[in-house]
């Protein structure tokens, strides 16, 4: 059988990394996650990593040419056999092109791209209680885990988790406007391509994936 190459759309905050990392775990799948490419960067430093920071605090998009550099300098490594699920990407139209034109390119023209549908009032819920551990950059949700809610800290590094510094309601509001403005065209094209499928994606995280399954 030919690889399933799966593309996550949604609003921050709307479960793309939840939902991603169990369809890797259940098929196999290789995670290309942009957002965690990108925080690796600004970990390393640097005046690249001082430009991705700024932009991400004030809630703006990173350049196309740097976002299609991270997902596809690990796209052209991975086993033709291996199936991709992608979670940050595309997020602008002419990235959109440009990822499904290089999926093509390398014989992956089994696409399924996922779009979580979900409100701004429940984003806003959601991102207020979001924490990210500072060593391995795993996110974690305190309102789906009663455990760290206690305690505070990440599970596999063991340090305190910390807000997100593009989780502050000013930013939240720009990426919202963002998402708007610049993926709704994205999820426009992947319509008329015919790949789209749309979940609602409030409610249990079980009953989110168990909605994805089906319309797999």
């Amino acid at each position: 059988m030919k690889p399933i190459n799966i593309i996550f759309l949604g609003k921050p905050g709307s479960g793309k990394g939840t939902q991603a990392e169990i369809l890797k775990e259940k098929f196999s799948l290789h995670l290309i996650d942009t957002g965690e490419i990108l925080r690796r960067l600004i970990k390393e430093g640097g005046p690249l990593a001082d430009n991705i920071l700024k932009t991400i605090k004030q809630g703006g998009l990173v350049p196309i040419w740097l976002v299609v550099f991270c997902w596809l300098k690990e796209l052209i490594k991975i086993p033709p056999e291996k199936g991709v699920v992608f979670e940050g990407s595309p997020r602008q139209l002419e990235e959109a092109k440009i990822l499904k034109e290089a999926l093509y390119w390398l014989k992956r023209k089994k696409i399924k791209v996922i779009y979580l549908n979900i409100s701004d009032e429940e984003i806003i819920k959601r991102l207020s209680t979001r924490r990210m551990c500072p060593n391995c950059l795993r996110e974690y949700s305190l309102e789906l885990n009663s455990e760290l809610k206690k305690t505070k800290k990440c599970p596999v590094c063991h340090l305190p988790l910390k807000r997100r510094p593009d989780d502050n309601p000013r930013t939240i509001k720009n990426r919202l406007v963002s998402f708007k403005k610049d993926v709704y065209p994205v999820i426009r094209f992947f319509k008329k391509e015919g790949l789209l499928i749309e979940i609602n994606a409030e409610g249990p995280v079980e009953e989110i994936t168990q909605k994805i399954l089906e319309s797999l």
